[in-house]
């Protein structure tokens, strides 16, 4: 019998896998997810909470998110009939309103294959035709020193084109300590962030935070400057914890949206998923841990 979760490890890290975190929503990967990352005794992840410091919408640590390019697929879905949501499974239709990823929808989940190495965990999600979409992908997890290498493999086994994206919703705290203007995540390239709620502190290449949206107690903006990249990295930093995580994006990025709350420090890039029947495509994110 699989466990529900699994630690790997090295002289460098201590990575925790959540096989099964008991996540029954609707909007995040079902095929499993990172829950903590130890180095030298030092954490660096947290789970989702709302404004108000309530459970959100069942986000922990490193934790997948696919979403359709549009909306297409849910609006030609008759009522009480199944729509496909890749990493999740089948989610029913119920009412005649817009698709919201906030909202919980009824879910057949993926059926998926779980194998273990002693530094690696992948786990592999078997396509479902469904309104002539199926698509497998296999997701793992290895170390390799200090780095967490997360590499996806996605094949397009349905009829249809799939127009997709899947980004990671990087919940980061270190140490438990509360986000604030401590934390600086540094780029190569000058940003052009579009602000949406709450303030930023920022120089050419880099931001910190500074005050939460007070209705929300939350920041949330999309950032450009990362057009023409292949590859994209970012370093999220905090000097008085003497605590960094560079993330390598081995992708071009197609979108990059930032969410931040006292209690999680989120930037979040998107790879984009533009396949015809047939076609495959891989890529990776590598999270250098430093404490």
């Amino acid at each position: 019998m699989m466990p529900k979760e699994l630690t790997l490890s090295n002289e460098f890290l201590q990575v925790q896998v959540l096989l099964d975190w008991y996540y029954k929503g609707s909007r995040y990967d079902w095929g499993g997810t990172i829950g903590q990352v130890t180095v030298n005794g030092h954490t660096f992840l947290s789970k989702e909470q709302n404004a108000d410091g309530s459970t959100g919408l069942g986000g922990v640590g490193l934790t997948n998110v696919w979403e359709w390019t549009d909306t297409s697929i849910y609006d030609r879905t008759a009522m009480a009939d199944y729509f496909p949501l890749p990493g999740v499974g089948l989610l029913k239709k119920v009412d005649t309103s817009p698709f919201l990823f906030t909202k919980t929808y009824q879910v057949e989940p993926y059926k998926r294959q779980i194998s273990v190495e002693q530094d690696s965990v992948t786990i592999r999600t078997l396509p479902y035709f469904c309104q002539n979409t199926a698509m497998e992908t296999v997701k793992s997890y290895h170390l390799e020193k200090n780095k967490l290498v997360v590499s996806f493999h996605i094949t397009n086994t349905g009829s249809e084109e799939i127009h997709a994206t899947e980004f990671c919703h990087n919940f980061f705290q270190f140490d438990g300590h509360p986000i604030d203007g401590t934390y600086c995540l540094r780029f190569p390239y000058s940003i052009q962030p579009e602000l949406r709620r709450g303030e930023l502190v920022i120089s050419r290449d880099r931001y910190r935070l500074g005050a939460f949206d007070a209705p929300t107690n939350s920041t949330a903006f999309w950032i450009k400057g990362w057009q023409g990249l292949q590859h994209h990295w970012m370093e999220l930093s905090n000097e008085t914890l003497g605590m960094s995580v560079l993330i390598e994006d081995l992708f071009p990025v197609c979108r990059f949206y930032s969410w931040n709350n006292p209690w999680a420090f989120c930037p979040e890039t998107f790879a984009p998923i533009d396949l015809a029947p047939g076609e495959e495509t891989s890529y990776s994110r590598v999270y250098h841990f430093s404490a």
